[in-house]
């Protein structure tokens, strides 16, 4: 298991955001040589589309450099101009070729880590110009396993490559006194032999990006507390988060007793809940709960009502269900119009006959 640098175990695996704060840095699983073997595969590839219009255009330079050339008058002001009339075709190869290999390139970056720009590598950092890192990076374990594989490949690129050309050779000794005929065959020899190391080349860099992906995800890895403290970010101190919960919850408790007074009648359980109800005829087409509340709740909502001599009914089954059912500030449901009715109906006689 890898280990932090407070000697931590890295147990868990990274995280989305984890990694996204990696790729920021500029620290993203990429292979060089696979990279490398599929722009020499295209590249190979586009060299042999491009043969004959290649040859015709070499041809065509060298048949202007032994002729014409020799014979125009070059000059500081006309040097440039002259060169470039002599070779265009060429140029127009090679500038295509260029292009083509400059998007291959893009293509292979993209498939790998995708499109994602970042200046914080370009970024000036004491680490980087310290030399104890620079020998650290070169002569620690990870420089000397890069240093030992780099060696492996080479020499099984070698030995491959004298394979190739061994088994080929004896077939190659006859000299053939077709000039052109031997050129094409030998271009085409190299080309096939380009592509067997290029080939060979492509499995080892799949290999190489296999184990980049795994050191990416190993050095990204994350010790318990690392992970708490991210998902802390992520979500929010839930501490800081129950306390704004709790003032929330004081502030509507707070607002909710200020609209005791103005209740026509608190229905009671007697003890355990407390809901106070408001009807207006005229601005409501139902009673209204103002109020509600259990346990304490209850009993500040019955002292405000007692306070300002609001009528309370003791009536447990309906206390109960417009607790639970309805919402302060919501009119009650229409399956308690008649007892809350009566109710109401009986609390407006009393205030009549107290007047």
């Amino acid at each position: 298991m890898a280990e932090n640098e407070n000697g931590a175990e890295k147990s868990e695996m990274p995280t989305p955001k984890r990694l996204s704060q990696s790729r920021d840095q500029g620290q993203v699983a990429y292979s060089h040589e696979a990279s490398t073997a599929i722009e020499l595969l295209c590249g190979f590839t586009v060299m042999l589309m491009m043969a004959p219009w290649l040859w015709s255009s070499c041809t065509s330079a060298l048949r202007w450099s032994f002729g014409p050339g020799l014979r125009s008058e070059l000059t500081v002001d006309n040097t440039i101009e002259t060169m470039i009339q002599g070779h265009l075709p060429l140029i127009w190869i090679t500038a295509i070729f260029i292009g083509c290999m400059m998007v291959v390139a893009a293509l292979v970056g993209f498939a790998q880590v995708g499109f994602h720009p970042t200046l914080q590598p370009l970024e000036p950092k004491l680490s980087k110009i310290n030399p104890m890192t620079g020998l650290g990076r070169l002569f620690g374990i990870r420089g000397m396993i890069r240093f030992a594989t780099n060696v492996v490949k080479l020499v099984l690129l070698i030995v491959l490559a004298w394979s190739l050309i061994s088994w080929r050779l004896p077939s190659e000794i006859v000299v053939t006194t077709a000039l052109e005929a031997r050129l094409a065959d030998d271009a085409m020899a190299m080309w096939k032999l380009s592509m067997l190391l290029a080939a060979a080349m492509l499995i080892i860099g799949m290999g190489d990006l296999m184990y980049q992906r795994w050191q990416h995800t190993r050095d990204n890895m994350m010790t318990k507390q690392e992970l708490k403290e991210e998902f802390k970010q992520m979500e929010g101190n839930q501490e800081v988060k129950g306390k704004m919960r709790q003032m929330a919850r004081q502030m509507a408790q707070r607002r909710m007793m200020q609209e005791v007074p103005k209740a026509d009648v608190i229905i009671t359980n007697p003890t355990h809940v407390a809901v106070a109800l408001k009807y207006d005829q005229k601005e409501m087409a139902s009673p209204v709960v103002l109020a509600k509340g259990y346990d304490e709740v209850a009993q500040k909502i019955k002292a405000i009502a007692a306070e300002h001599g609001i009528p309370m009914v003791e009536n447990v089954t309906l206390a109960r269900a417009l607790a639970r059912e309805v919402q302060v500030g919501q009119p009650i449901k229409a399956k308690w119009f008649k007892p809350v009715a009566e109710i109401l109906a009986a609390v407006y006689r009393l205030r009549r006959g107290a007047a």
